[in-house]
């Protein structure tokens, strides 16, 4: 009676540390190891090579401290005189919303505003533009004053602008990324993909080394 009291429990033990172990598996593989990122569609915003040799999708808050020190980076890849011209030569940019919501205030309209430029063809410059003024962006008390006044630098209609950063088409792009982010599993800015592939998080020298080693 003894022997089959303590045969019982082993196997009940036994037995669920095999069902755990199985549900453990089980979400592993429907939940995050395989998660893909969404391929680049005639919607994303591109620049640098347009050969799509290599491709380094960024999905990025204009809020997020980090993604403006990336952002300063990538911007002086571009200078002519760069030591770092060559990776804007082989590799394809692409720029993804992924406003933080829960934390940055003007998450989603500050995407909506850089999303709304490119109405007027200054997708990438209303973006840098907002990163470089994120400290006063942070400050800022209206939002409205702050795009305009970034937008007017720059050469863009405020008036169009803030229509356009209402319009549908703007407000489904800037969701629409953020949704194709959180299927890919990202939960913070900023994440980079390299030919498909999420990169573990690494600091600009890291990531700079990389783009050149291709």
């Amino acid at each position: 009676m003894k022997n089959n009291k303590i045969f019982l429990i082993t196997f009940s033990v036994v037995l669920i540390f095999v069902l755990l172990y199985g549900a453990y598996l089980l979400l592993n593989k429907e939940g995050g190891n395989d998660k893909k990122v969404a391929p680049v569609s005639s919607s994303d915003h591109i620049k640098w090579s347009p050969e799509k040799k290599h491709i380094l999708i960024t999905y990025s808050d204009l809020q997020c401290p980090a993604c403006k020190t990336f952002e300063e980076m990538f911007s002086s890849f571009e200078s002519s005189n760069s030591p770092d011209i060559d990776i804007t030569k082989k590799v394809t940019f692409v720029y993804r919303h992924f406003p933080l919501y829960q934390i940055h205030e003007h998450a989603f309209e500050t995407a909506h505003a850089v999303e709304a430029a490119s109405n007027q063809n200054k997708f990438f410059q209303m973006l840098n533009a907002v990163f470089m003024k994120q400290s006063e962006l942070d400050n800022a008390k209206d939002i409205n004053t702050f795009i305009t006044q970034t937008a007017n630098q720059i050469g863009i209609e405020s008036k169009k602008l803030l229509v356009d950063m209402k319009s549908k088409k703007v407000t489904d792009k800037v969701q629409n990324d953020l949704s194709s982010g959180e299927q890919a599993g990202i939960s913070a800015t900023p994440t980079f993909f390299l030919d498909g592939k999420k990169l573990e998080p690494m600091i600009p020298n890291d990531l700079k080394a990389l783009l050149k080693s291709l």
